[in-house]
């Protein structure tokens, strides 16, 4: 969600405290050009221009806002990587494509 000249790193910086109640650690846009287009179970379709950051967030400190997060697992990223792969049904249609481009360690992406 970037306001008008506002970078994908500043919107992140804005918001992920906003949906989880802690400040990210670390940004890096590893994906700057990710875009998709999917539908979801509901009808939902998003179309969509996202750059992927990937980040550390203090797990102590985490504290999802019901209004923005409806539920949430820790995750080790070998798990979410093999779900997205074996029971892409489980996650939205973007989250499945972003962990899929995202391989096998998100950190090392160029």
């Amino acid at each position: 969600h970037l306001r008008p000249g506002e970078t994908a790193a500043e919107a992140a910086v804005r918001r992920v405290p906003e949906e989880l109640g802690t400040a990210p650690l670390d940004l890096r846009t590893a994906l700057p050009d990710f875009r998709y287009r999917a539908v979801d179970a509901s009808g939902v379709v998003e179309n969509e221009i996202c750059p992927v950051l990937v980040g550390r967030i203090d797990p102590a400190a985490l504290r999802p806002q019901p209004a923005e997060v409806a539920a949430h697992a820790w995750v080790a990223w070998p798990d979410l990587l093999a779900a997205a792969r074996a029971l892409p049904h489980l996650l939205s249609p973007w989250c499945v494509e972003q962990v899929l481009a995202l391989g096998e360690n998100p950190w090392e992406t160029p």
